[in-house]
């Protein structure tokens, strides 16, 4: 007969096994230089540069996978943060100066980027005419691409993989990525790295844009068309990168502290005191709660990383989210349906979401489980029911990876299997976050026996 421990002891083997495959994948997406990439439709060959950061290093044309073969601001900056964490966990200065590197390049590249200019690309491209003449209602209009500059530059949501302009069209403007990649900045400097003239530069420049565009509407984290509006996840990200970065205020400190009391004071509003849950979307009118919530304001808590109090993985507010997510997608999905103990539900993003059918996403369902984790190092907590749950949710990750360890984006909600982009660096990104803060409880002192 197997011991009580046979479980626990299997799943820690399983994460410390897929941990190292994510490790790995995750590296495989930075500095991809030996990859080319063809889009014969709009007369593209791409070649990313050190740096780069592909959201998925899969080559695809929405035939069915989606092409994510771009640098998103967003997607690469939650990647460079888990990178600066692995520098400081490395086991040896090698590890630590492969980390460091890949951090120093994407600087070097992130800079680039925010020097390009969309009026000297014009003048320098013939993008339209290589396109093929049935993909040009895809192309961006030349009067939107000329003022792409300075802030609204900083606004992109993603760029090509060698350096260039984005000109295909998308959902813009995003004002949480310079605050994310803020906060990777931040990491590196904690997790020890070297504040280089380059990496000051850069963090100045995301800190400054963020004090300038906090609170204000944008599309929101998953860059829906038709949604410029007040996202909580925006907001709390763009908080996030104030608290954590007010030493580098300066001499804006009175600026730094309104903009901070802004932003909490938009965060209270997405409060609703009739549903009893935050809601994504600011002003949203809803009958019931199931259109209110989105599991982006998990991922919020997680990326911002307030020390305490509203809005932090403490918040009482928070958990009441969380439980009405957990409700909505064990109704919703039939893959949640008669779980077996010991596993909690797979989360997909919001109720209306039907992106390559709505399924359910490795880095929501890994939020879930990095958010029970990080309450279980903090005091006060029954620090071994948040791991046991925790673990749960990771569980229910563990039974939804093929074989070989591979992360995509999503699977189906009804069956579980892979859909959407393969190999998406955010999903290897999430997976380490979540193990690296369940080894954070445990060293914490929580002790499982179950």
């Amino acid at each position: 007969m197997p011991s009580r421990m046979s479980p626990l002891l299997d799943l820690e083997r399983w994460i410390e096994r897929e941990a190292a495959i994510s490790g790995e994948a995750l590296e495989r997406a930075i500095s991809a230089t030996r990859l080319v990439r063809r889009r014969d439709a709009f007369g593209q060959i791409i070649i990313p540069a050190a740096g780069s950061v592909l959201a998925s290093p899969e080559i695809a044309d929405w035939d069915p996978e989606p092409d994510y073969f771009f640098h998103w601001i967003r997607d690469s900056a939650i990647a460079m943060r888990t990178v600066a964490e692995l520098m400081e966990d490395a086991a040896d200065e090698d590890g630590r100066r492969r980390w460091r590197r890949h951090f120093e390049n994407f600087v070097i590249f992130s800079l680039r980027l925010c020097s390009l200019d969309g009026t000297a690309f014009l003048s320098g491209s013939r993008h339209r005419e290589a396109t093929r003449r049935g993909y040009r209602r895809f192309l961006r209009r030349d009067p939107e691409m000329r003022t792409v500059a300075r802030d609204k530059l900083l606004g992109e949501p993603r760029f090509n993989p060698d350096g260039t302009l984005d000109f295909l069209r998308w959902s813009r403007p995003q004002y949480d990525g310079p605050a994310l990649r803020a906060l990777a900045c931040l990491r590196y400097l904690a997790a020890g790295g070297s504040a280089s003239p380059e990496l000051a530069r850069l963090l100045r420049g995301d800190l400054d844009f963020t004090l300038r565009h906090a609170d204000h509407r944008c599309i929101g984290p998953w860059e829906e068309p038709g949604e410029r509006a007040h996202h909580y996840y925006v907001a709390l990200v763009q908080l996030g990168a104030l608290v954590h970065g007010r030493d580098w205020a300066g001499d804006n400190q009175a600026a730094w502290t309104a903009a901070e009391d802004r932003l909490r004071a938009g965060l209270d509003r997405h409060w609703s005191e009739k549903h009893q849950v935050y809601a994504a979307i600011r002003g949203t009118e809803a009958d019931g709660r199931d259109d209110l919530i989105d599991a982006a304001t998990l991922l919020a808590v997680l990326d911002a990383d307030l020390p305490a109090g509203r809005n932090s993985s403490q918040d009482p507010r928070v958990h009441a989210t969380l439980a009405a997510l957990e409700d909505l997608f064990t109704r919703a999905f039939p893959i949640n349906q008669g779980l077996p103990a010991g596993r909690a539900p797979a989360l997909g993003r919001s109720a209306k979401d039907r992106y390559f059918g709505g399924g359910a996403w490795y880095p929501t369902t890994l939020a879930a489980a990095g958010l029970c984790y990080r309450l279980a190092c903090c005091p006060g907590q029954d620090r071994d029911a948040r791991l046991a749950r925790g673990d749960a949710f990771m569980a229910t990750v563990r039974a939804l990876v093929p074989a070989d360890g591979s992360l995509s984006e999503q699977v189906d909600r009804a069956t579980g299997v892979p859909t959407s982009a393969r190999n998406l660096t955010w999903s290897y990104a999430a997976f380490l976050a979540a193990a690296r803060l369940r080894q954070k409880a445990l060293s914490a002192g929580v002790r499982l026996t179950a």
